[in-house]
């Protein structure tokens, strides 16, 4: 963390790449260390899955690490207001730089929105895991320690494709087409629309795959490694044209 913290003053006027990869990094260390459970129960039995859920989601973790990802956080947060505000300010056309910094930092958010749950799944450790095998197996899912598996997997590729904006149109409809899938096999759309109704509608998971679903029609935007990746002279040489065209923004 103390890298990290180091990391975001040294770069306070850093590309928007950069900004995107310690915003990952930050987020990931410090929900981490902030909710994970150092003192599990020495049993589980009888718990509800809503118990369970929160079991591996309230702490308490390392005393600190909360309030230095707050800190972190705003340091990134600032860092992309001087980058957003340079660039706008050396750009032929002022409306479009700033289009393009606010078309990053919704990829950055609703990509990092997944490290919550992919910290959880497959990043928090055996007990962690083995919360979320039980949780999943009152849902009526089958063969939930795959599922769990294959939740983190799909998470972690959704928090790096679309914060870095690498790959970002396929990970963009796989993110997509996974929260929903969520929310059907998780029972929301049985509950209601309302996010706050008890064990949750579909409202917040749609509006996150409506958001997601975006950037797989648009691409990562200017600022996205895809912007450099496909369009280097490398990539016209190994890549065929049909598919940079839809990888490059």
């Amino acid at each position: 963390m103390a890298l990290l913290l180091i990391s975001a003053i040294w770069h306070l006027r850093g590309s928007f790449i950069a900004v995107a990869a310690l915003a990952l990094a930050t987020a990931v260390v410090s929900r981490l260390f902030s909710i994970l459970n150092l003192n599990p129960p020495a049993s589980i039995a009888g718990l509800k899955p809503d118990d369970l859920d929160l079991l591996v989601a309230t702490g308490p973790g390392v005393p600190g690490f909360e309030l230095l990802g707050w800190l972190l956080g705003a340091l990134i947060f600032v860092q992309f207001i001087l980058r957003s505000a340079s660039v706008a300010a050396a750009a032929d056309s002022r409306e479009e730089a700033l289009n393009a910094s606010a078309l990053f930092f919704i990829r950055v958010y609703v990509g990092l929105m997944f490290v919550p749950h992919l910290g959880s799944h497959i990043l928090g450790g055996p007990f962690q895991f083995k919360i979320y095998v039980l949780y999943f197996e009152s849902l009526g899912l089958h063969m939930p320690a795959i599922q769990v598996a294959l939740a983190g997997t799909i998470e972690l590729i959704s928090a790096v494709g679309l914060t870095l904006g690498i790959f970002t149109r396929p990970v963009a409809l796989l993110g997509s087409v996974y929260l929903l899938m969520s929310m059907l096999w998780g029972g929301h759309f049985q509950i209601g629309y309302v996010w706050a109704l008890p064990e949750g509608g579909y409202e917040f998971g749609v509006f996150w795959a409506a958001m997601i679903a975006v950037f797989a029609v648009v691409g990562g935007g200017r600022y996205s490694a895809d912007t450099d990746l496909w369009r280097s002279e490398s990539a016209r040489r190994l890549v065929p044209s049909v598919v940079r065209k839809v990888l490059a923004t």
